[in-house]
């Protein structure tokens, strides 16, 4: 894979998001919440007070999505609802207790998690990588939706929408 062209690339994201996926599906989050779950837990905990929507925001999701699940972490007393300090008229998501924990366990998993992996590349390689990844994150948010796919299931096709 010496050749510098877009599909190389994909593969190259494709091959780190299954990796990833896979860091995230070992019981990161423990047996008691789902994947989707977690990742609610940790921006609301890194956020310590958020909107429901801006919350869906951040996750990429619906509120209609982001809403249930926040219904379930509620159900489960890992978060709570409560009126916004700086707007009556809002309300804001919030850890318990219970949540804080279950939070700071996350983190500290996932830290030392990616901090072992860390340790594998080299000192030089290191800055290379986090500038690399960098690079790509700049670039993805320069293009929030580069591709839409057409309904049609049979053809699959999907036309770059910045030509």
């Amino acid at each position: 894979m010496n050749e510098i062209n877009g599909k190389n690339f994909r593969e190259l994201i494709r091959m780190l998001e299954r990796k990833l996926g896979l860091l995230n599906k070992q019981d990161v989050c423990c047996s008691e919440v789902t994947l989707a779950q977690c990742h609610a837990l940790v921006e609301i905990g890194r956020a310590k007070a958020i909107s429901l929507k801006e919350l869906a925001n951040i996750l990429g999701l619906d509120v209609s999505t982001m809403s249930r699940t926040v219904d379930s972490l509620v159900k489960k007393e890992f978060i709570v609802r409560a009126p916004s300090k700086t707007d009556r008229r809002s309300v804001v998501i919030e850890l318990t207790d219970k949540g804080l924990t279950i939070f700071n366990d996350i983190e500290n998993t996932m830290d030392k998690q990616f901090e072992n992996i860390f340790k594998q590349i080299s000192g030089e390689d290191q800055l290379t990588a986090l500038n690399g990844l960098s690079i790509i994150i700049d670039a993805l948010n320069k293009n929030d939706n580069p591709f839409i796919c057409s309904k049609n299931t049979s053809t699959n096709n999907c036309d770059n929408l910045s030509d």
